[in-house]
């Protein structure tokens, strides 16, 4: 799938925003949808790799990374209601840390090999 299609998905003020993205699926049902993530990381990874990035998908990506990132917080606040609910504590932090770790790899363009990851995102395999 078109990498840049893939952001828009789940970048939920444009028209090509879906409700069954990652995103979308971490909004609207809690639930941290692993086959959509690894469609997200996969578009990282080839986008990590382009010699220009316009400033729109950097925006949409970053607020992507902001988004979920402030996801993991409430979940993890015992006074927060929003909870990830197919993810023991355990895999929220390790989620977590991939996330930060992959993001962070992409807007630096030292993107993480996958062997680094205990589970290997199986569409970059």
């Amino acid at each position: 799938m078109n990498p840049e299609l893939v952001v828009a998905r789940n970048f939920a003020w444009c028209a090509e925003y879906d409700a069954s993205s990652f995103s979308g699926r971490l909004h609207e049902d809690c639930l941290w949808d692993r086959g959509e993530y690894w469609l997200l990381e996969q578009a990282l990874y080839q986008l990590a790799g382009a010699t220009e990035i316009s400033q729109e998908l950097t925006w949409r990506l970053f607020r992507i990374f902001s988004y979920c990132f402030m996801s993991f917080g409430c979940h993890l606040d015992r006074n927060d209601i929003f909870k990830i609910s197919n993810l023991k504590r355990r895999e929220v932090y390790e989620f977590r840390e991939r996330f930060q770790v992959v993001f962070e790899g992409f807007f630096s363009r030292d993107i993480p090999s996958q062997y680094c990851f205990e589970e290997q995102n199986p569409l970059l395999a």
